[in-house]
C-alpha cells in the first residue's frame, strides 16, 4: 500500500469514528427513549458499574467517560432526578463530591438485562472473537495516541 492510499484510509477511519459515534447515540436515544434515558445517562451509570468499586468523583467519573466535570455534573444531575443515582459529599473530605448508583438503577437495569444483552448481540453480530479482540487493540492504540496528542496541547 503506497503512503496516499495508507493516508486516505486513515482519513476514511478518522470520519467513520465520528459517523459511528453519532450513529451509535442517535440509535440508543431512541431506544432508551421509553424509559426517558439518554446514551449519555447510560453511559455514565455503565462506566460506573463497570470501571468503579467505590463511588467515583466527578472529576474522576468524567475522566474515566472523557468528558468534562460540568458535562458530567450536568448528566448526574438529571439522573438523581430520576432516582438513578445520588450526588454525595465524600464522608473524609466534603469538598469532594462522588456519584453513587441507587437500588433504582441496579432493579432498572436488572429488569432489562435481556433487552441489553439483545443490543449488545445485534450490534456486534458480525464481528468474530478475532475481529473483537483486533478491533479492541486498535481502538487501545488509537486512544493512547490521542492522549499524546492531549499532552502536547497543554
Amino acid at each position: 500500500m503506497d503512503k496516499a492510499d495508507l493516508v486516505s484510509k486513515q482519513k476514511y477511519i478518522f470520519g467513520s469514528l465520528f459517523v459511528l459515534s453519532n450513529k451509535l447515540q442517535v440509535v440508543m436515544d431512541r431506544q432508551l427513549s421509553q424509559y426517558d434515558m439518554t446514551a449519555k445517562q447510560w453511559f455514565l451509570t455503565a462506566v460506573i458499574e463497570e470501571f468503579f468499586s467505590t463511588p467515583p468523583t466527578l472529576t474522576e467519573l468524567a475522566e474515566a467517560m472523557g468528558s468534562t466535570h460540568q458535562n458530567v455534573k450536568q448528566i448526574a444531575l438529571k439522573l438523581q432526578k430520576k432516582d438513578f443515582v445520588e450526588i454525595i459529599k465524600d464522608d473524609k473530605d466534603r469538598r469532594v463530591t462522588r456519584v453513587r448508583l441507587t437500588k433504582e438503577n441496579d432493579a432498572f437495569w436488572k429488569n432489562r438485562s435481556e433487552e441489553t444483552s439483545n443490543f449488545f448481540q445485534e450490534f456486534f453480530q458480525d464481528l468474530g472473537e478475532e475481529e473483537t479482540g483486533i478491533m479492541l487493540s486498535c481502538l487501545d492504540k488509537l486512544y493512547e495516541g490521542l492522549l499524546t496528542i492531549e499532552t502536547k496541547l497543554d
